[in-house]
């Protein structure tokens, strides 16, 4: 995927999260207009349906996250990375899986992978390794239920 496809598949679903605060994510995995689709392209584009989704979730703001004891506890010159308080917000920011951020002497040396050829290698590890949590039976039956509904409704004018 070049720079122009990431931005339009990063437009494609950004729309329609930030329409429904980051609750609808159309059109994972499509191509050719969703004629067909692609288990990479789910994978590229569910990298960038998570940091959409963690875009338009916005930033909280308060004296928990400005953190101002720390910073005039650290003060000019310091750094956070042993204070407790950056430790404790440690998962808040978004890190990606795909994108890499290397510096490109890095990027080379760990063998220059761009991101579809990351895609594939991600793909084929969930299609060897992934294990689905199981579905509870309730829910289950519910579906079953829903599903019959629908073949009475929609069947009977056959």
């Amino acid at each position: 995927m070049d720079e122009q496809a990431a931005h339009e598949a990063t437009i494609t679903l950004l729309l329609p999260a930030m329409a429904s605060k980051g609750q609808n994510i159309y059109g994972l995995g499509m191509l050719e207009t969703g004629m067909a689709v692609s288990l990479e392209q789910y994978v590229i584009d569910n990298e960038i349906g998570n940091a959409v989704k963690r875009a338009v979730k916005g930033v909280e703001v308060s004296d928990e996250t400005l953190a101002l004891d720390t910073i005039h506890k650290v003060g000019p010159g310091g750094h956070f990375l042993g204070q407790k308080h950056t430790f404790a917000h440690r998962d808040y920011i978004w890190m990606a899986e795909l994108f890499n951020r290397d510096f490109y002497q890095t990027w080379e040396e760990k063998g220059r992978k761009d991101l579809f050829t990351m895609a594939c290698e991600k793909v084929d590890d969930l299609l060897a390794n992934h294990a689905p949590k199981p579905v509870d039976n309730d829910i289950k039956r519910a579906l079953r239920e829903i599903v019959q509904r629908a073949d009475k409704e929609l069947y009977t004018a056959y």
